[in-house]
């Protein structure tokens, strides 16, 4: 967060000196964040990051301190790995097939027709099967990888183990507001991401329009304002936006709505 945090006097001083009506200009702030993990989110780049990890790790084992054992083990992993991820897309292919062929069995469509009866994937060798916990085995090897003496950040671009920065573009930066009702009390949350905190606005449909409610530093509010005398039912608006150090930053959420009853 220390990128962010750098940012914060910035904010602070463009928030009270403004430029003049004519010479504002249209500023773009993009926050360079560090990615929170090496390995990819996805299975199927997970494959491709542990294919380059296991093909790559045989050149710097002896310099990091890995034994022969450690990298066959490594290279083993990636095998079994990869082709359980193959087998599961194959599999899953071949279901949304026969998943397809069984509605024309039950139900005609026009210029449709049934054709051969889906066939079940052809299957490679498997591989040798190894232990569960593949990708746990290999973030302890990282580890001790990285408290080598011998790591640099060269190594550690080639084997992939190093976190790409995350990029975001704050003017664009929105919340996503969740509104429920729980014991009759509206119930806002929101994901704060990069965001210092969350201005939280509500219209009471009063006259006032909509006025904050509150700066979150913790975006799970609940709004204990009471409904007016005789007043059985009303529908609140809620909207909000981001702040970064005492400054507001990209879009404006849409507004969520929701109806509240007295108990």
């Amino acid at each position: 967060m220390s990128q962010i945090n750098d940012l914060h006097g910035f904010f602070k001083a463009l928030s009270f000196q403004p430029l003049p009506k004519r010479k504002r200009i249209k500023i773009l702030i993009i926050i360079t964040m560090k990615s929170t993990s090496y390995i990819p989110t996805s299975d199927s780049d997970k494959g491709i990051w542990l294919n380059n990890f296991s093909t790559k790790i045989g050149n710097h084992a002896g310099a990091l301190g890995l034994s022969a054992a450690e990298v066959t083990s490594i290279n083993d992993d990636a095998a079994f790995y990869n082709y359980i991820i193959n087998l599961h897309e194959a599999v899953k292919q071949t279901l949304a097939n026969i998943t397809s062929y069984k509605k024309l069995v039950k139900h005609a469509v026009v210029n449709q027709h049934l054709g051969a009866i889906p066939a079940m994937p052809v299957l490679s060798t498997a591989p040798a099967q190894t232990p569960e916990g593949i990708f746990d085995r290999i973030s302890m090897i990282v580890k001790r990888i990285k408290g080598s003496t011998a790591y640099t950040t060269v190594i550690g671009n080639d084997l992939g183990i190093i976190a790409p920065p995350v990029v975001v573009n704050a003017a664009t930066m929105q919340p996503d507001l969740k509104v429920t009702l729980e014991a009759g009390r509206p119930r806002v949350r929101c994901t704060k991401g990069e965001a210092d905190a969350l201005d939280l606005y509500v219209d009471r449909k009063d006259g006032a329009g909509f006025v904050l409610l509150s700066r979150l530093l913790k975006t799970d509010y609940v709004d204990v304002y009471n409904l007016p005398s005789g007043t059985v039912i009303a529908e609140w608006d809620y909207r909000g936006i981001f702040v970064i150090g005492n400054t507001q930053i990209g879009l404006m959420s849409p507004v969520i709505s929701i109806t509240v009853k007295k108990i």
